[in-house]
């Protein structure tokens, strides 16, 4: 299938682990849909999207009940060129990217490979912190 314009879904889920397959198969489909077949960067793709949706329900709603935060997400597919965006929306505590260290990678670590991870896995990467929430952007090319 050729995608003649830009498609958009938007979901809105609680801010817990369980509702974050929904994410990564909305991706998968997405891309499926306009012929993307290769698995490595499909699950690139996910792997960064659940990253931070990771971090927004561990960091930004720690203090919130389980479940009781949202996050709304964009996903809008491109044709020219053929990128992929999905926007990210929460209304957690703030957080400052510059504050986080880079991984050691010649030690092992348990934490501290998320943000090195999305940076690496798409083509853009920034994260806004606003009066009414925060916001993730995260572009990938698909050419």
């Amino acid at each position: 299938m050729s995608l003649q314009h830009s498609e958009v879904i938007r979901l809105d889920l609680p801010a817990r682990y369980a509702y974050l397959r929904l994410l990564s198969e909305t991706i998968a489909e997405m891309l499926r849909q306009i012929g993307v077949h290769n698995e490595t960067l499909v699950y690139n793709v996910q792997l960064a999207a659940h990253e931070v949706c990771t971090n927004i329900v561990s960091h930004a709603y720690r203090h919130w009940r389980d479940g009781e935060g949202r996050i709304r997400i964009t996903l809008t597919l491109h044709s020219q060129p053929p990128r992929l965006e999905i926007d990210l929306y929460d209304t957690g505590e703030t957080f400052e990217p510059e504050s986080v260290p880079q991984p050691d990678l010649n030690e092992a670590q348990i934490h501290g490979y998320g943000l090195f991870l999305i940076r690496h896995l798409m083509d853009r990467v920034s994260y806004t912190s606003r009066t009414d929430g925060n916001h993730w952007h995260l572009m990938k090319h698909l050419a």
